[in-house]
């Protein structure tokens, strides 16, 4: 057998693996990650149903009287965008995951010493890269594929042309970030930190700026018009794009005719397996160069002289000796991993461009009606932005203790004061990031006082219950065998942490927008659904703490 072949076989028997291991969970946690998975697929495609029949209602409006429908003209638009929006996250996710991968993983450690091609060890993460970067995207997107094809009557082979058309596209990205990772390693592997976090932020400000003077929304005032989104979109739907081809792809499998799929999947294959080519000869060259070059540039910053140096040992000086080096060694931890902070990089540029549009689009919809919706809208949005932070950041934190936690066990600490100490280093940083997100896109809004302070009260408790529900979960269910942050998260206790999250933002939205979207709500229901979201915060931060603090009290470490 080949060698590729040989760690194919490998990795399909650790999958294996990876499934007959759920028989060790706990059913009544299988049983409500099913159900909750469910449940937000179906929410899925039920959103996606409702936004085809409002475009197919809005024909009439916007063409004075016609009968003409709107879903035709438009669809295939945004198809293309969301493609185009697909193919950038992919690629930026890919990259990040190849260094993890590829650089971070012990298993590339371990595969250094088995006569094995780095061809054949980088092709096989490629597929590991392609699968963990997209599997969301899949599972999301599923839904409204299949709004789409029942919104269009198409015929059950739309499904398996779509799946078809999926799988080489992903590839693409994948391979592309990929390339990058091993490029920007074996270039830059001493540079420093700040040099890199630099020419981060001028990429975010470059993209921002050339798109900018784009964007523009339709205005709701007098009359709709969509002029503006119809150049807007019409840009992502250029031959030279993969996304392009992809949604050319789905619409007309959409409609039934098998000829026009044949070329966008040929060119789609075609790409993805000259891009797997070229990611092999790229790996050949620089791979083990800069496997090795990052390995001892960060050996070198780990010197033991420049540790207890900086201004990070000040600014923590006030916090009581335990606590302060716990804080400061998580910190430091983070810092020194690029997967993360590179993500948190790349996280606040999009941040900082959504804000600075929000007012661009707000002035679409001068009408009361549409200022009260974007308003909900934006603080669902900022309770996801909250959400994600917490499971992606703030959950692997008790199982990034690895197979050293128990040398806490053993220090004169509690359990509770190691996990009290992650819980408020999570407050501070979520809050931090999420309140002022909050209270920057409610200003760009307008908002009157009012729903301005009750909108920044609301976030200010879900940070509190985000956060003590992801280091209650992260105790609840530890993994101190995974050595990678995004293993961790994508296990089911990190699945089990977003959809509890899923089911509190949903429970605050419901009782903010009881209190901001009806006017005529009395003092006492308003005062009622504040109680409410006060004791849902502070029932979804202690329970999972105490739960954890049990459990891992329990352990024999």
């Amino acid at each position: 057998m080949s060698l590729l072949g040989t760690l194919l076989r490998a990795r399909i028997r650790v999958v294996a693996n990876a499934f007959a291991s759920l028989g060790r969970e706990s059913r009544l946690k299988l049983a409500f990650i099913a159900t909750m998975l469910t449940l937000l697929w179906l929410a899925a495609f039920a959103a996606a149903r409702a936004a085809l029949r409002v475009l197919e209602a809005l024909g009439t409006d916007i063409l004075g009287g016609a009968m003409v429908a709107l879903a035709p003209l438009l669809v295939p638009r945004l198809l293309a965008v969301f493609a185009l929006a697909l193919l950038i996250m992919l690629a930026f996710s890919s990259a990040l995951l190849a260094l993890a991968l590829l650089y971070r993983s012990r298993e590339t450690t371990h595969l250094l010493t088995v006569p094995l091609t780095w061809r054949a060890v980088c092709l096989t993460r490629l597929g590991d890269v392609a699968f963990f970067s997209s599997w969301s995207s899949a599972y999301l997107g599923s839904p409204v594929l299949l709004a789409y094809g029942l919104h269009v009557h198409a015929h059950w082979t739309f499904y398996c042309f779509a799946a078809a058309l999926f799988v080489p596209f992903v590839v693409i990205p994948a391979a592309l970030g990929t390339m990058v990772t091993m490029v920007v390693v074996r270039v830059a592997p001493r540079l420093p930190r700040v040099v890199l976090v630099a020419a981060g932020i001028v990429l975010v400000a470059a993209t921002f700026l050339a798109f900018r003077s784009r964007l523009s929304s339709p205005d709701f005032h007098d009359a709709i018009d969509l002029t503006p989104v119809a150049e807007l979109t019409g840009k992502a739907q250029s031959p030279f794009l993969p996304s392009a081809w992809l949604a050319d792809g789905i619409v007309a499998a959409a409609y039934g005719n098998p000829g026009a799929i044949v070329f966008p999947f040929l060119l789609l294959l075609a790409h993805a397996l000259v891009l797997a080519w070229l990611t092999g000869e790229v790996a050949e060259r620089l791979l083990h160069p800069g496997w090795s070059g990052l390995a001892s540039a960060v050996h070198a910053r780990r010197a033991p002289e420049k540790v207890s140096r900086g201004w990070l040992p000040l600014l923590l000086r006030p916090l009581p000796e335990p606590v302060r080096a716990l804080v400061l060694k998580d910190i430091r931890v983070f810092a020194r991993d690029v997967s993360q902070w590179s993500q948190v990089v790349f996280f606040f540029g999009v941040l900082a461009f959504y804000v600075a549009n929000i007012r661009t689009a707000a002035r679409g919809f001068s009408l009361a009606f549409w200022q009260s919706w974007i308003t909900m809208l934006n603080t669902v949005a900022c309770l996801l932005v909250l959400a994600t932070l917490t499971t992606r950041f703030v959950f692997p934190l008790v199982s990034l203790e690895g197979r050293r936690f128990w040398i806490l066990g053993l220090a004169p600490l509690r359990i509770a004061t190691i996990v009290r100490q992650k819980f408020w280093l999570a407050v501070v940083f979520s809050s931090g990031v999420t309140v002022s997100l909050t209270a920057a896109s409610s200003w760009r809004l307008r908002l009157a006082p009012v729903p301005f302070v009750i909108t920044v009260l609301t976030v200010c408790a879900a940070s509190f219950a985000l956060s003590g529900l992801a280091v209650g979960l992260g105790s609840l269910y530890p993994d101190f065998t995974a050595d990678s942050p995004a293993r961790i998260v994508s296990g089911t206790g990190g699945t089990l942490t977003f959809l509890v999250s899923l089911v509190y933002i949903t429970v605050v939205a419901s009782a903010e927008t009881y209190v901001l979207r009806w006017r005529d709500v009395s003092p006492w229901s308003a005062a009622a659904a504040a109680a409410a979201i006060a004791i849902v915060s502070l029932a979804a931060a202690t329970i999972p703490l105490r739960l954890g603090v049990a459990n891992l009290e329990r352990s024999d470490f």
